[in-house]
């Protein structure tokens, strides 16, 4: 497939429908900028000499920034978004090319299949448009008037769209002081033949909020999100005492729980699951028992410690499954309440923590009564773009 082929991806208009304040291509779709997902996927296919960016004055550096590891041309464009391909398409003749891909950087989830196809039909053709048809019924209601309309004669239009190079730029030159949205209308009025490719669902145009939570929702960070498991395990042992702690929670007992800080063998061995999911070592490499710092220490301290870790890291936690084995006390009463506290602790859902608890019947120091065991599994993740 021919090389000699240019893309202009127009990144200047305000979208003021969409925000007062900033363009909705510089807002993010799980963590990347909408414009450089649209750059992106241009550059991936392979098929572009030259890549320029048509951006405004007032966000020039903004799009530098956001391009910055990209290999672009950043142009400044117009009033409009026709002045603002002429820009593009006149700062683009010195490089002599034959074919030019004109694209909205709104439309991020173009799929690289899509613009490969355009690519190759242009190559034999003036002018390549994709559509999409419309599945809604359609009325015009104007003047109290109801009016059907049938949608078979209705397309929705998309970019990117075609053109030899030639051809568009001569029309944008004729057409210039009229206001056109569309750039294969402008090339029809001088009775060149469009051509029709199939669009695709998801390449559609982010126009407002709704459309930015549509695009996150189809894009799910696909590819991008990492997903790791951490196991964490302790054992404590009683000694004479009045009460113990579990998850945070005093709990009247005939015993207590020997350790070096407050012994909660709950929170202990969340803390090293946690530490183990983000690849962060274990719980005493951070508070070792020979530190007499942490001498009767609550372990709330060690638990939101490797949070901190976990939230630096860009972690977010998925699920928590915990399992306490011991003969006494019982614990069912209070499961809902370590579930409460430790979604509290951890600042997540109630419903992503699950614990539960089983006995060694009577087998081993847990079934002659001697301590609590802990086992904690959790899954964390986060977007690596």
């Amino acid at each position: 497939m021919s090389q000699n082929n240019l893309a202009i991806i127009l990144s200047g208009g305000l979208g003021r429908r969409f925000d007062r304040k900033l363009p909705k291509q510089f807002f993010k779709i799980n963590d990347k900028y909408i414009l450089d997902i649209s750059v992106e996927k241009f550059i991936q296919s392979n098929l572009f000499t030259k890549i320029i960016v048509v951006t405004s004055l007032e966000f020039l550096d903004l799009t530098k920034e956001v391009l910055k590891n990209k290999s672009v041309q950043i142009v400044i464009g117009g009033k409009t978004r026709q002045n603002s391909v002429l820009n593009g398409l006149i700062e683009a003749k010195k490089y002599k090319i034959k074919n030019v891909l004109i694209h909205d950087a709104a439309r991020p989830l173009i799929r690289i299949s899509l613009i490969k196809n355009i690519v190759k039909k242009i190559q034999k053709l003036d002018c390549v448009i994709p559509m999409i048809n419309v599945n809604d019924s359609l009325r015009k209601i104007k003047n109290n008037t109801y009016e059907d309309i049938k949608r078979e004669d209705i397309k929705k239009i998309q970019t990117p769209q075609a053109f030899k190079f030639e051809k568009i730029l001569n029309a944008h030159l004729k057409y210039k002081n009229k206001n056109f949205t569309d750039d294969s209308i402008i090339l029809s009025k001088d009775g060149i033949k469009i051509d029709q490719i199939e669009g695709e669902f998801v390449n559609f145009k982010i126009t407002t909020k709704d459309d930015l939570q549509l695009a996150n929702m189809i894009d799910g960070g696909k590819n991008n999100q990492v997903t790791k498991v951490g196991s964490g395990f302790d054992v404590h042992e009683f000694e004479y005492g009045d009460s113990i702690k579990l998850f945070g929670i005093k709990l009247p007992f005939n015993k207590k729980l020997k350790g070096h800080s407050d012994a909660d063998v709950g929170l202990h061995a969340l803390t090293d699951a946690i530490l183990g999911a983000i690849g962060r070592g274990d719980i005493g490499e951070h508070f070792p028992p020979s530190n007499s710092k942490w001498k009767n220490k609550s372990s709330e301290i060690f638990l939101l410690y490797s949070k901190k870790l976990m939230d630096e890291d860009g972690y977010k936690i998925n699920n928590i499954d915990i399992t306490l084995i011991c003969e006494k006390p019982k614990i069912s009463k209070y499961k809902n309440k370590f579930k409460k506290n430790i979604s509290t602790l951890l600042n997540i859902k109630s419903q992503d923590v699950n614990v539960k608890a089983t006995t060694t019947e009577k087998l081993g120091f847990l079934g002659r009564e001697e301590g609590i065991a802990c086992h904690a599994v959790i899954t964390v993740s986060r977007n690596e773009s």
